[in-house]
């Protein structure tokens, strides 16, 4: 009796150890949300889907994960720009961060104003899904397809467009310009 009240008591310690190293590990691998804007800060509009947060003289760069707006020489760049501008201007801004890219930037989910702005270009056509990110990105194909269904922003002379990926391989536009 008292082999297996032993035995009882350690594989229930085990099996505490392991439940405790799940939950550890299932919360080191989510996306860390950080929030920005509690105190007075700028935020710069580069383009439809960079962003940079200035507070107190300090700059965080943020692209905009899962989408890829047009650049601003293109059809709706201009456009994607001036309504992500309006998306964030004086809203408290939280960035779900899922990585640094290679240019150093927080490459992640903006929500301003309780809206996940990312998504918003998307279904205002402002924005492609892109789908380098899949795991991280749900819901945008079905944002993308409605937007184009509805023939708006870049989608509205029809889904034959030029992709800004596209149009920077054409034009030898490496990187984000900033």
């Amino acid at each position: 009796m008292c082999f297996k009240h032993s035995f009882t008591q350690k594989l229930s310690k085990l099996l505490l150890i392991v439940l405790i190293n799940l939950v550890c590990f299932a919360i080191a691998t989510q996306p860390v949300f950080a929030q920005f804007g509690a105190v007075p800060m700028r935020v710069k509009v580069f383009d439809g889907d960079n962003i940079t947060l200035v507070d107190r003289g300090i700059k965080d760069r943020v692209h905009l994960a899962c989408i890829d707006a047009p650049e601003l020489l293109q059809a709706e760049g201009e456009h994607a720009r001036k309504v992500l501008q309006n998306i964030v201007s004086d809203e408290e801004i939280y960035v779900r961060v899922f990585k640094k890219d290679k240019f150093g930037r927080y490459y992640g989910e903006v929500i301003a104003g309780g809206q996940n702005a990312n998504k918003v270009m998307v279904s205002l056509g402002l924005a492609h899904y892109d789908r380098l990110q899949e795991k991280d990105c749900q819901g945008y194909d079905q944002l993308q397809a409605k937007a184009q269904s509805d023939r708006l922003g870049v989608w509205a002379n029809g889904t034959d467009v030029i992709t800004p990926s596209q149009f920077r391989r054409d034009n030898k536009l490496l990187g984000v310009g900033y």
